[in-house]
């Protein structure tokens, strides 16, 4: 009886580690395939806003149409399935938007693009009474974007862009706003 359990408990050693070794092994393809796919010295890609057009509105919320440029300085196509993006002024969320409508960015390549925003009222009323309040000439911007890129071990990329423009820039509806 004691030998049938011995060659029992053996046999369980062995399967153990022979599963322990398929189980390191598949661990470390993993890594390999993985480190594999990283592109060493990957540059996020640059987005600046362009222009701002206002769009017609309707009820509480304003649209516009926001003009990106996407800069992409790697040696490598950048796929996008999709992006979005907030537009904060005086650091007030005043715009938001998503579009699934974008084409993949080639290798040392820029694309201008269109895309549609919205605002709540409430944040058109917040950033008047900022600027009025603060006696500026000027406000700060902060864009943000999230570029969806269904890469498996870069999945997005979130960029941001900084600056300022002056309130004697902003033209009446129907124009573009340049940046």
């Amino acid at each position: 009886m004691r030998a049938v359990n011995n060659s029992g408990q053996l046999k369980g050693r062995f399967m153990n580690k022979v599963w322990r070794s398929v189980w390191v092994l598949g661990v470390l393809g993993l890594l390999l395939t993985g480190c594999a796919g990283l592109q060493p010295g990957f540059e996020k890609p640059q987005v600046n806003l362009t222009a701002l057009r206002p769009l017609p509105s309707s009820g509480f919320e304003q649209r516009f149409e926001v003009q990106l440029r996407v800069v992409n300085p790697n040696s490598r196509a950048l796929p996008v399935q999709g992006m979005s993006y907030t537009l904060f002024i005086n650091d007030i969320e005043l715009a938001t938007g998503v579009s699934s409508d974008i084409p993949a960015i080639g290798a040392y390549q820029e694309v201008q693009l269109t895309l549609p925003v919205s605002t709540q009222i409430i944040s058109v009323l917040r950033l008047v009474s900022d600027v009025v309040s603060s006696g500026r000439d000027s406000v700060d911007y902060n864009l943000e974007a999230r570029i969806d890129t269904g890469m498996t071990l870069m999945p997005h990329v979130t960029v941001s862009e900084a600056g300022s423009m002056s309130l004697s820039d902003l033209r009446p509806p129907g124009r573009s706003i340049a940046l």
